[in-house]
């Protein structure tokens, strides 16, 4: 790659690398078929603005990088159209978030005519790029475009793809969520898709954020207003029920157990039997819910395999089956794998933590102090990592300093450890 200077002109640019080439016009316009003449006045700078099939074939022809010339290219180029292409093109290409946002800018200054449909079609090629920081990036110039053209539509729109990037970062659960709430405020701008999706998707962060009343009320927004058998709303009535009975409101919980039943999906039948189980064992007959959780267990989905090992081991160590706790630990490896799905919630890896603290409960009463200790720093960092900072210092606290000492085996370096975990969460 040549260096530019910031001066340097389309024609500079290309008479640099034709020369380093060795590459006279006439053998460079033989290859490009671009007449020897027009090639003489780009580079003279008698023509600032080739046609664009020229340009890239006299650019392929002498290897100059797209991002090279195209930045000089369109701060010639007056034709918005021409430049969205050159957008579109940019992004198809992977070009570097610079070029890129530089490309933006150029269409959004030049652009002319109705902002609406302006903002619509930059909308539309933005949210392709599945790169997440220049997603960003397009998203937030899209919203601050919307913003000073008042363009409310496309406002709520940057808003909600940024809201649905942003909540995908764990470590950030109540501050994504209250960017979610106030999103609500432009929800009458969504289209109806859009409007149900937002609700559905606080229901969810409400329910990991354990705001279960929440979660409840931005539920059955979505159960209320979509009137269709969809998988949509069979998730928003599992997601009320589930609410219901963490609220401890059996009525509601199983009222809305009974509408989840209604639907056929292959999903909804594996919940089912899952929350048998859980009803039986939390609400109604101990015993009877193990052996139905049990039998779940040898053909769980890798959806539900996590809720039923922990739910398994709070029973067991319940009834201080400590032979039965043990059976479960060889899922440890198959569970973690499961959190790899796309459909993993912060609540679901609050499981894996739940797994790791109870694991290390059974280890201290089997005095294993060290293994113990790896299970509770294990448990304390999976929720730090999921913004459930009380329960990660129930984990540590578990294991103070004054009672670690009278455990034999755990030595200085592991205390220091547990110190450094606890000023990490500090902080």
């Amino acid at each position: 790659m040549l260096s530019s200077v910031t001066s340097l002109s389309l024609g500079d640019l290309i008479h640099q690398y034709r020369t380093k080439s060795n590459v006279t016009l006439s053998e460079l316009a033989r290859i490009t078929e671009v007449s020897k003449g027009t090639l003489s006045k780009l580079e003279n700078g008698e023509v600032q603005k080739p046609e664009y099939y020229k340009l890239q074939a006299v650019t392929e022809a002498l290897g100059i990088p797209f991002e090279e010339y195209i930045e000089l290219y369109i701060k010639v180029e007056k034709s918005p159209s021409s430049v969205l292409r050159i957008f579109s093109e940019a992004i198809a290409r992977n070009c570097p978030t610079k070029t890129v946002v530089r490309i933006a800018e150029r269409y959004l200054t030049i652009a002319k005519g109705e902002s609406y449909d302006v903002i619509a079609k930059f909308f539309d090629i933005a949210i392709q790029k599945s790169e997440t920081e220049l997603k960003l990036e397009l998203l937030q110039m899209l919203i601050d475009y919307s913003r000073s053209h008042g363009i409310m539509p496309y406002i709520a729109k940057g808003l909600f793809q940024k809201y649905l990037i942003d909540r995908n970062d764990f470590t950030k659960l109540s501050e994504t969520y209250q960017s979610g709430r106030y999103l609500l405020n432009y929800a009458g701008f969504l289209n109806e898709r859009e409007r149900l999706l937002l609700y559905y998707c606080l229901a969810v962060h409400a329910f990991s954020l354990q705001n279960h009343k929440e979660s409840i009320e931005l539920s059955e927004y979505v159960i209320e207003n979509d009137l269709t058998d969809s998988e949509f709303r069979a998730n928003a009535i599992f997601n009320a029920c589930n609410s219901y009975f963490y609220l401890n409101d059996m009525d509601k919980g199983i009222y809305y157990f009974q509408e989840y039943k209604k639907f056929s999906f292959p999903f909804v039948q594996d919940n089912i039997r899952y929350m048998n189980g859980r009803i039986s064992a939390r609400y109604g007959d101990v015993n009877l819910g193990i052996a139905q959780l049990e039998e779940y267990l040898r053909g769980a989905s890798e959806y539900n395999l996590v809720y039923t090992i922990v739910l398994l081991m709070e029973l067991y160590l319940d009834k201080g089956k400590l032979d039965e706790v043990k059976k479960l630990f060889i899922y440890e490896n198959m569970m973690i794998k499961s959190l790899s799905d796309a459909q993993t919630t912060p609540e679901k890896r609050g499981k894996l933590a739940c797994f790791y603290k109870l694991k290390g409960d059974w280890l201290r009463e089997k005095d294993e102090i060290s293994e113990a200790f790896e299970y509770y720093r294990k448990s304390a960092l999976e929720y730090a990592q999921i913004s459930y900072y009380e329960e990660a210092f129930n984990s540590l606290s578990l294991i103070t300093n004054s009672t670690l000492i009278s455990f034999n085996g755990l030595n200085r370096k592991a205390i220091e450890e547990l110190n450094l975990v606890f000023n990490t969460l500090s902080s």
